[in-house]
C-alpha cells in the first residue's frame, strides 16, 4: 500500500508529540550532548532542532541564544525527512542554502553547515542536531561518524524520557486501579459482613418462630384428636375436625422443614473424615417405614468412601434425597434409588439415582429455590432441596439435577477435600 505526502506527515508528527519533549525542558543530558556535537565538529555553534507542522523549535543551544523559526525558514528542514548526513562547506555558495534567510542575513549569517537528522527506529524523522558557522569550514570522515553516533544518543535519550514517562503514567494508572480495587474489596466485606448479620438474624427469627409456632400447634393437635373422638361415626362435624387435624399436620411438617432449613444454615459446620457409606445406612435406617410403605429398592453399595464434611449435616442431606426419591416415585414402577460417589480433581462427586417421575429440564435449575414445586403430588413445601443446596454450599461445594437415560432424576453435589 503506498503511503500518501499527507499520511506519512500525520504519522512523522504522532511520533514527534508522543515523545512528549516540544516545548519541554531539555535537561542536563541532552544540552550534554549538543556541547558534545559542538566540541567534535570543532565549531562555535550547535542546536538541537524539532521540526512540527509549522515550526523549527531550537530545544538546546550552544553558541547563541535559540528559539523558534518557522520551518518555512528552517534549513534543516529542506532535507531532514530524507534521513542522510549533510553538510556543506560555505552555505553562501550552495543553491540549495544561498537564498535561506539564515544565510542571507535575515536570521543569521550561516556559512560552514552540517545536520545530522534525528530518525526513529520507525523512520520517521523528528528534528536535526545541527552545528553551523559565520566562516566556511569542513569535516573528516571521522567528525561525521562520532556525529551521527551522538544523533543516535539523542534519540536513545528521548525515547529513555518517553519510557520514563509512560511508566509513571503506568505507575499512576496501576494505583488508582489498586485504589479502586481496596475500596471494592472494603465494600465487598461490608457487604458480606451485613449479609452474614442479615442471614444469622433470618435464621434466628426462623427458629424462634418455628418453635412458638410448633408449641401452640400440638396442642391445637391435641384438643382436634379429643374433639374427632366426641363426633359420630360419618358425622360432618367429624370431617370437619379431620380436615382441620390434615391442616395442622400439613403445618407441623412445614414448620419442621423450616426448622431444618435454619439449623442447616446456623452453628458451626464441624468438618471431619466421615464414611460415606455409614452416614447413607444411617439415613435409611430413618426413612425405613416410608421406604417400606413404598415397597422401595434403596441401594447403598458396600466400598463407598471416606468424605470430609460435617457427618450430621451430610447424613441429612442424604436423607432429604433419598425420602423425595422415595416420595416422588413413577406409579408405574417400583422405586429403585442407588446412591455413588466419584472422584473428582477436588474431592468427591456424590450422586443420588432413581427411577422415580423426573423433573424438565427447564425446573432443574429453580427446584434449588425456596418453596418452588415442579409436582405438586404429593403434597410437600418445596424447601428439602433448598436445604441440601444450603448444606452442599456450607462444605465449598455445588448440587445439581440431571435426567436419567431410563428415566428419573440423579442429583449430584461435591464434597471438597479438606
Amino acid at each position: 500500500m503506498k503511503v500518501t505526502t499527507t499520511t506519512h506527515e500525520l504519522l512523522r508528527l504522532e511520533a514527534l508529540h508522543e515523545y512528549g519533549i516540544l516545548d519541554a525542558p531539555a535537561g542536563d543530558e541532552l544540552e550534554a550532548v549538543v556541547r558534545v556535537a559542538a566540541l567534535v565538529a570543532g565549531k562555535p555553534f550547535a542546536t538541537l532542532n524539532l521540526i512540527d507542522e509549522n515550526r523549527q523549535c531550537q530545544l538546546t543551544t550552544i553558541g547563541f541564544e535559540g528559539g523558534v523559526s518557522r520551518r518555512s525558514d528552517s534549513m534543516c528542514a529542506i532535507k531532514f525527512e530524507a534521513g542522510d548526513f549533510v553538510w556543506v562547506p560555505d552555505a553562501s555558495t550552495d543553491a540549495t542554502y544561498r537564498l535561506n534567510p539564515w544565510v542571507t542575513g535575515a536570521l543569521a549569517e550561516v556559512r560552514f553547515y552540517a545536520s545530522a537528522p534525528l530518525i526513529t527506529p520507525q523512520g520517521h524523522a523528528l528534528g536535526s542536531l545541527c552545528i553551523f558557522d559565520t566562516a566556511p569550514g569542513v569535516l573528516d570522515e571521522q567528525q561525521i561518524a562520532r556525529l551521527k553516533d551522538l544523533a543516535g544518543v539523542i534519540l536513545a535519550l528521548f525515547e529513555r524520557r518517553r519510557q520514563a514517562r509512560l511508566n509513571a503514567e503506568l505507575l499512576a494508572e496501576s494505583e488508582r486501579q489498586h485504589q479502586a480495587l481496596k475500596e471494592a474489596h472494603e465494600d465487598l466485606a461490608a457487604a458480606n459482613a451485613e449479609l452474614r448479620r442479615s442471614n444469622t438474624e433470618l435464621e434466628q427469627f426462623a427458629g424462634v418462630v418455628s418453635h412458638d409456632l410448633a408449641a401452640p400447634l400440638g396442642v391445637v393437635n391435641g384438643y382436634l384428636e379429643l374433639l374427632g373422638d366426641e363426633q359420630p361415626e360419618n358425622s360432618v362435624a367429624r370431617s370437619w375436625v379431620s380436615s382441620a387435624t390434615r391442616a395442622v399436620g400439613r403445618m407441623q411438617h412445614l414448620i419442621s422443614d423450616l426448622l431444618s432449613y435454619a439449623q442447616a444454615g446456623s452453628g458451626p459446620c464441624r468438618s471431619a473424615p466421615v464414611g460415606l457409606g455409614d452416614l447413607a445406612v444411617l439415613a435409611v435406617t430413618d426413612l425405613r417405614a416410608s421406604i417400606d410403605q413404598a415397597d422401595a429398592e434403596v441401594i447403598v453399595p458396600p466400598g463407598l468412601p471416606e468424605v470430609y464434611g460435617d457427618a450430621t449435616l451430610i447424613r441429612q442431606l442424604l436423607q432429604n434425597l433419598i425420602g423425595n426419591a422415595v416420595k416422588y416415585r413413577h406409579p408405574e414402577r417400583r422405586p429403585h434409588v442407588e446412591v455413588s460417589a466419584d472422584r473428582d480433581d477436588d474431592g468427591w462427586v456424590v450422586a443420588v439415582a432413581d427411577n422415580g417421575r423426573g423433573i424438565p429440564p427447564e425446573h432443574r435449575a429453580r427446584v434449588f429455590e425456596m418453596f418452588t414445586r415442579v409436582d405438586r403430588t404429593p403434597a410437600g413445601h418445596g424447601v428439602g432441596l433448598s436445604t441440601c443446596q444450603r448444606i452442599a454450599e456450607r462444605h465449598g461445594g455445588r448440587i445439581w439435577a440431571e435426567g436419567n437415560a431410563g428415566g428419573g432424576t440423579t442429583i449430584s453435589f461435591t464434597l471438597p477435600d479438606a
